[in-house]
C-alpha cells in the first residue's frame, strides 16, 4: 500500500467555531481590553479637591444697580453704589466709578492766639533817645471793606485796630488783622454818662443791668472777642466814660476780674477811670470824622515843641477815608523823626493808680461825644 501524507493537525478550538463564533468573541475581547484601559487611566488620575475654589466655581461678582449714585461729600464726586444681589457675599468696602483722591475734612479756621503782648523796644531806650513812644488804635475798624484794605495796606503794623463786636462778619475781620500782625481791642459795650447821646447796643452793660445781666453781656461780649488783644470802653464814636460812666464805678471791678481771667488786657477810653487791671490808658483822641485841614492840624500839634511826654496813646475814630490818607501822610512825613512807633501793649501798665497817673500828659485832647 502507498503510504498517504498525514493530513495536518487541527489548530484547536478556534479552528472549529463557525464564523459568527469568531465575531462574537472578537467584539467582546474588545470590549473586556476597552474597559480595562478605562479603568487603568482612572486609577492613575489625581482627584479634584473640593477645598480649593477655582476660578470657574467663583461666585458671580455683585451687578451694580444703575440708577443708585451717591456722592462723596470729601471729593463732591459721584460714587457708584452696589446693591448686594441674593446668594452674593456683602463687600467690605463700595467700589467706584474711578480712584478719588479723598480730601482732608474741611474744618472752620480756628482764630490764632492774641498777638503777642511783649514790648518789641525798650521805652527807656526811647526815652533816652529824645524821641516819644507814639501807639495808635483806630477804631471803627472792619465796617467797610476798601477802607479794610486801606488800613493794612498803608497803615505800619505797630498801629492797632479797635473792632466792636456787633460786626456781622467779625472772625473774618479778626482774621485779616491778625494776618497782618495787628493788635486788636474789640469794644465792651458800656452805658455812657449820656446814654440819652449814645446807643450802646442791645449787649450794653451798665446803667439798669443787673450783676447776672452784666456778667450774660460779659459772657457775649468775651464770645466774641477770641484772638484779640484785649478789650476796651472807647468805640468808634469816642469816648463813653467820662463823668460817670459804668467803667468809673466800683461797680465795674468785678468785670474787670473777670477780663483779667482770660489773659486780655484792657484799654481805658478815658484818664478819669481807676482801673484796677493791666493794660492801657488813652492820651490823646483825634475825630476821624472831619476835613483834611483839620486833621492835619490835630497831627500837627500832637507832639508838642519842648519837653514832649514818655509815651502817646493815640486814639483815632471813627475811621474814615480822609482820615487813613491824613495818617498815613503824617507817619510817612517830616514828624516821624520826633517818635518811635508802637504797639499799644508796649505801654501796658499793672492797672495800679500811681502808675496811670505819672504816664498821663498833661495836656489830653479827647473827642467829643
Amino acid at each position: 500500500m502507498q503510504n498517504r501524507p498525514a493530513s495536518p493537525r487541527s489548530s484547536g478550538l478556534w479552528s472549529r467555531l463557525p464564523v459568527i463564533g469568531r465575531l462574537l468573541v472578537a467584539f467582546w475581547a474588545l470590549v473586556l481590553a476597552g474597559g480595562t484601559t478605562a479603568a487603568l487611566m482612572l486609577r492613575h488620575q489625581t482627584p479634584p479637591s473640593t477645598s480649593v475654589r477655582t476660578a470657574q466655581n467663583k461666585p458671580a461678582a455683585p451687578v451694580a444697580h444703575p440708577d443708585t449714585v451717591a456722592t462723596n461729600h470729601s471729593t463732591h464726586q459721584p460714587v457708584t453704589v452696589v446693591q448686594q444681589t441674593q446668594g452674593a457675599p456683602i463687600p467690605k468696602s463700595l467700589p467706584v466709578t474711578a480712584p478719588v483722591p479723598l480730601t482732608p475734612e474741611v474744618k472752620s479756621p480756628q482764630m490764632p492766639p492774641p498777638i503777642a503782648q511783649t514790648p518789641a523796644v525798650d521805652l527807656d531806650s526811647i526815652t533816652a533817645s529824645g524821641k516819644t513812644a507814639l501807639a495808635i488804635v483806630l477804631q471803627g475798624f472792619g465796617y467797610s471793606d476798601a477802607m479794610t484794605y486801606d488800613v493794612l495796606s498803608r497803615i505800619p503794623a505797630p498801629v492797632a485796630v479797635g473792632v466792636s463786636p456787633y460786626i456781622g462778619n467779625l472772625p473774618d475781620v479778626l482774621s485779616r488783622a491778625h494776618a497782618a500782625h495787628r493788635e486788636i481791642f474789640v469794644t465792651l459795650p458800656m452805658q455812657s454818662a449820656h446814654p440819652e447821646n449814645v446807643d450802646e447796643g442791645p449787649h450794653a452793660l451798665g446803667n439798669g443791668n443787673s450783676e447776672a445781666e452784666d456778667r450774660r453781656e460779659l459772657d457775649w461780649c468775651l464770645s466774641r472777642a477770641q484772638g484779640a488783644t484785649g478789650l476796651t470802653d472807647a468805640s468808634e464814636a469816642g469816648d463813653s466814660q467820662p463823668g460817670g460812666g459804668y467803667a468809673t464805678t466800683p461797680g465795674f471791678h468785678p468785670i474787670e476780674d473777670i477780663i483779667a481771667s482770660h489773659g486780655l488786657l484792657y484799654l481805658s477810653g478815658s484818664p478819669q477811670e481807676d482801673r484796677h487791671i493791666r493794660g492801657m490808658t488813652a492820651t490823646a483822641w483825634v475825630n476821624g470824622d472831619t476835613d483834611a485841614a483839620t486833621l492835619d492840624a490835630k497831627l500837627a500839634t500832637l507832639l508838642p515843641e519842648g519837653p514832649k511826654p514818655t509815651h502817646i496813646l493815640l486814639m483815632v475814630g471813627p475811621l474814615t477815608p480822609v482820615a487813613i490818607d491824613r495818617l498815613a501822610t503824617w507817619l510817612n512825613g517830616p514828624a516821624a523823626d520826633r517818635f518811635i512807633l508802637v504797639p499799644p501793649s508796649t505801654l501796658a501798665d499793672k492797672g495800679a493808680t500811681g502808675e496811670q497817673a505819672s504816664a498821663q500828659p498833661k495836656d489830653i485832647q479827647t473827642a467829643p461825644l
